[in-house]
Order: structure tokens, then C-alpha cells, then sequence
């Protein structure tokens, strides 16, 4: 049988509650990481929060430690409603650790809670939730609860097998919505191949080399702790891993390995690119070049050709470029070719936002806070304060190029002619061919808003709404029945 799906939100799971039956807010559990990759759609990352560490902030209060507020419900409502079906919670975690209870480093409580209302912001909405150990390479700040090399692989190892094996205990019965990143960006900080290497089948720099096999065992044991705990869902988790720095080389290069998986089909590939990085990155370029769509394609065709064509999933789980005051037609033109090639080479992409503005950073240079040399860092979309968008037409570019998102809930290609609409407004249900009594029939427009229930009725009038898309539910006593119809 051929299927096509598409995406209902969390406001039609309520209603569909309503009606009794099965409803979208069941559990997602037995899909493999690619058929989950799917379903991933576009995806925002609440950035520069629960990942902020200082060494003057404590506690609850490093989530405002860099300039950010706290996280809001209406931050996150306000994401999902504007299309997107992913949430990336990047989190550091070592600041809120001590020596406790067998543990090297036991995760405060409170930290734990708090990560879970931010987790749950996105979970009630009905989105997949990416979850990760963020910030905690280390680094400038001095925070080195794993550094990838020989003399420390110990210590990281166990670093990470402790959280994981906390955090999983902690988040054990939430469904496939839930996705464990196990590291973000692991690398050797402030070496001089901190963000490069060179070749990428044979890296010659001995750092770079010690850090990358250092950086396979954390990933295995990240993985080990996930699935040990012993949770039906942890053992049916998606998993995602970086290679080195997270860069398409990382993943590329044949130094990096994937981790041993217990459950198969359940691993991704988690990359990010800020590419063209001139462009997107710190640089003084600021014109996008018709050459940029083949630089695109020429970072992500590889990673296509070696993991998605075996059904092996690439999440671009940070990506964006910076606002540098080059105007919307810049990023307009960015926005398309890079979420379109993303598009065709298989690849869900998780928008960066670290809610730094062009214009705060313009400030910050005149009151000198702002780093001279970090322009490219503009990645402000929405404002946190508020909790709406700064540049919402930079958000509906994303959902023009990606078109119509998916979902887990399947329509039968058979039955996509049940719900007809006729030149006199009235939509139509047939019951030939199905063999279904009428019970109900619920309609729900693209936003997930509630715009008609009827009960026991063949034909509705429907010319009181707004041309469009809309999702018809049709409840019967055998089931429900979904299918689409258009307005015009």
C-alpha cells in the first residue's frame, strides 16, 4: 500500500483526545533513526542558556549567565507554532556536578528539574526534543571535564558515562520524541587544528589523530550508559554522535568509527554547518555568489554518499548565518540554497540561535562588551524577551523551501479522495469503497486550530472558511480515518 503523511499539532492532539480513539499524542516507539529523521522537519536551538557557564554564576542562575533570559513556555509554543517540529536543548552540565553517592560528578537536582520543564516545553508541543552534553570540553573558561587526549581519556569517559548514565535514568520513560546527542563539538580547544584538519581520510596533525579516538570512546560510552539503564525506551532511543568538532570532516574522516549499538538501527550522525563559513561565519564577505550552492552541495554529498544512502541519518543540528548587516536578500538567498540542498540530500537542519542580534552587538562594541573579532556570532532570531521573532520573515523563508512538514500519523493514499469539496462549499464524505459508518468528522487547519466538528453528517458546509489547507479526521466506529482537503 502507498503511504504519504503529513504533520497534525499538538492542538489537534487535545481535540482528537476528545473524540476518543487512538490520537496523535501516543507514544513513538520501534522507528529507526532514519524514519525518525523524516519526521524531524526544521528544528531551533535554544541557544546560549542552559549551555552558558561563568565562573561567577551558580546554580539555576548560569542559564542567564550570557546575556539571555530565562527560558519561557511561550518561547517554545511560539517555535512550535511557527512550524517548527524540533527543539535542540544544548546543556553543560559539569558546573552543576559534585562528588556524591558513588558518582564523581552527580548532577544537581534542581538542574535536572529545570532542564525537564524546558525538555517538556517541547514535548508538549509534540516535537522532538534533542538533548546533549554542551559546553563541557575543556577550554577557556576552564571547566576540562573531558578533554579529548590520551592523558585524559580516562577522566572523559567517565565523565560522560555518568552523566548519560544519570540523565537517561532521569528522562528513562519518555518515548522516541526524546533524542540523546552525546557530545557537542569535542575537540582539542585552542590547538591551531582546533576547527581544521588536513587530509581528511589521513589527518596528519598527532592532537587532532589522539583527540579523534579519544572522541570513538566517549561516543561508545555514552551510548553503553543510554542503553544500560534499562528502560524499554533508552534501549529504543535515537542516538545522535559528533566526530571531530562536529564538522562534516569529522564524520568523514576514516579515524572516526561509529559506537557498537546493542539496539540496531537507532544511531545518527549529528554534523554542523556554518558554510559557506565566510559568509555565515566571522568574515567580511556579505554577498551570497551563485558558486555558494555548489560549496553546499560539496560539504554535504559526501556525507550523503557514505551515511544516508545506508539509511544512516545526518541531523545538521546547528546551522545558520550571522546577521552582519548585509540586509534580508543576502540571507534570503542563503536561507534557500542551503535548506533546499539540505532538503535533497536527506538532511534535517536545526536552526542555531544564541539570541545575539547585529544590533546588540553593535552595541556591545560601543560599550565595549562585544568582541571585535566575533561578528559572525549574530545568530539572534528571536528575542527572548518577548518571545517572538526578531525577523519573522527570515522563519517563514525556512517553511516556503521546506513546504508541507511530515508527520508520524499515516494517511492512506486510498482514501485521500474520502473528504471532497464541491463548487457549492459543502465537503463531502464517501463511504463507497471503505465500508465506514459516519460517526464524526473533525477538521483542523495547518496551525492545528480547531475549525469544525460535526457529528453522524455525509455533507458539511464549509465555504465559511478561509481558502486552504485543512486536515479532516474522520471518526468511525472502526477507527479514525485522516485525510486532507484544500479550499480554494
Amino acid at each position: 500500500m502507498n503511504k504519504t503523511k503529513k504533520w497534525m499539532s499538538a492542538l489537534a492532539i487535545a481535540a482528537m483526545s476528545l473524540m476518543g480513539g487512538q490520537t496523535y499524542a501516543d507514544p513513538i516507539n520501534g522507528m529507526t533513526a532514519f524514519e525518525i529523521s523524516k519526521l524531524m522537519y526544521a528544528g531551533w536551538n535554544v541557544g546560549n542558556s542552559l549551555d552558558a557557564t561563568k565562573d561567577n554564576y551558580f546554580g539555576l542562575d548560569t542559564e542567564t549567565a550570557w546575556g539571555n533570559p530565562k527560558i519561557t513556555k511561550k518561547m517554545i509554543d511560539n517555535v512550535h507554532n511557527s512550524g517548527f517540529r524540533t527543539l535542540r536543548v544544548p546543556v553543560s552540565w559539569g558546573q552543576h556536578t559534585k562528588a556524591e553517592g558513588g558518582y564523581q560528578y552527580k548532577i544537581d537536582e534542581a538542574w535536572l528539574k529545570r532542564v525537564k520543564e524546558v525538555v517538556d516545553y517541547g514535548i508538549d508541543n509534540d516535537m522532538f526534543v534533542i538533548l546533549n552534553i554542551h559546553h563541557d570540553n575543556g577550554s577557556q573558561w576552564n571547566h576540562p571535564y573531558f578533554w579529548p587526549s590520551n592523558n585524559t581519556k580516562d577522566q572523559s569517559v567517565r565523565y560522560v558515562t555518568e552523566i548519560w548514565t544519570q540523565v537517561s535514568e532521569y528522562f528513562k520513560d519518555y518515548d522516541q520524541r526524546l533524542i540523546f546527542e552525546t557530545l557537542n563539538e569535542p575537540r582539542v580547544i585552542g590547538d591551531n587544528n582546533e576547527w581544521w584538519f588536513w587530509p581528511v581520510d589521513n589527518p596528519q596533525q598527532s592532537k587532532v589523530v589522539e583527540a579523534m579516538g579519544v572522541i570513538n570512546a566517549m561516543n561508545q560510552a555514552a551510548l553503553d550508559a543510554i542503553r544500560n539503564n534499562g528502560s524499554a525506551a533508552n534501549k529504543d532511543r535515537m542516538v545522535l554522535v559528533p566526530g571531530y568538532d562536529a564538522s562534516p570532516d569529522g564524520a568523514l574522516t576514516n579515524k572516526f568509527t561509529l559506537p557498537t549499538d546493542q539496539t540496531p538501527d537507532r544511531i545518527g550522525i549529528e554534523v554542523h554547518a556554518y558554510r559557506p563559513t565566510e559568509l555565515c561565519l566571522t568574515g567580511d564577505r556579505l554577498y551570497f555568489q551563485e558558486s555558494d550552492k555548489q560549496t553546499i552541495r560539496d560539504v554535504l554529498s559526501p556525507l550523503y554518499d557514505r551515511y544516508v544512502k545506508q539509511q544512516i541519518p545526518v541531523v545538521i543540528d546547528e546551522t545558520s548565518i550571522s546577521d552582519k548587516g548585509q540586509g534580508d536578500a543576502t540571507r534570503f538567498q542563503w536561507f534557500e540554497a542551503f535548506y533546499s540542498i539540505a532538503q535533497g540530500f536527506e538532511m534535517p537542519c536545526v536552526l542555531w540561535d544564541n539570541g545575539t542580534t547585529w544590533e546588540t552587538y553593535q552595541r556591545g562594541l560601543k560599550e565595549g562588551w562585544s568582541d571585535p573579532n566575533t561578528n559572525g556570532e549574530c545568530h539572534g532570531f528571536m528575542n527572548r524577551y518577548t518571545g517572538e521573532w526578531n525577523q519573522p520573515q527570515m522563519i517563514a523563508k525556512i517553511m516556503e523551501v521546506l513546504g508541507d512538514a511530515p508527520t508520524a500519523d499515516v494517511v492512506d493514499v486510498e482514501l485521500a479522495e474520502m473528504a471532497v469539496v464541491n463548487n457549492a462549499g459543502v465537503l463531502s464524505v464517501a463511504k463507497g469503497g471503505v465500508g465506514l459508518m459516519m460517526n464524526q468528522i473533525v477538521m483542523f487547519d495547518t496551525k492545528g486550530q480547531l475549525v469544525l466538528v460535526e457529528s453522524n453528517k455525509e455533507n458539511v458546509r464549509v465555504s465559511s472558511l478561509v481558502p486552504g489547507l485543512y486536515f479532516v479526521v474522520i471518526a468511525t466506529p472502526e477507527g479514525n480515518v485522516k485525510t486532507k482537503v484544500v479550499l480554494n
